[in-house]
């Protein structure tokens, strides 16, 4: 069953986020830079996690 287009982007958008924040921890080993740099990553990890949960709500709705 195919999903809405959004769900599919929005959880694309979430991964590029969690790499760019990876990629901006790497360039630093300033705490005060690394602090927020990690609190944003783990952020779109969740989010992530949220939007993989909506998807498999939205099959199983959609089987229905």
């Amino acid at each position: 069953i195919p999903l809405p287009f959004s769900l599919h982007y929005a959880n694309a958008a979430e991964q590029k986020a969690r790499s760019t924040y990876e990629y901006l921890i790497d360039l630093t080993d300033d705490p005060d830079v690394l602090a927020p740099l990690r609190f944003l990553r783990e952020r779109e990890i969740v989010h992530f996690q949220r939007f993989g949960e909506a998807l498999d709500y939205a099959r199983d709705y959609l089987k229905q």
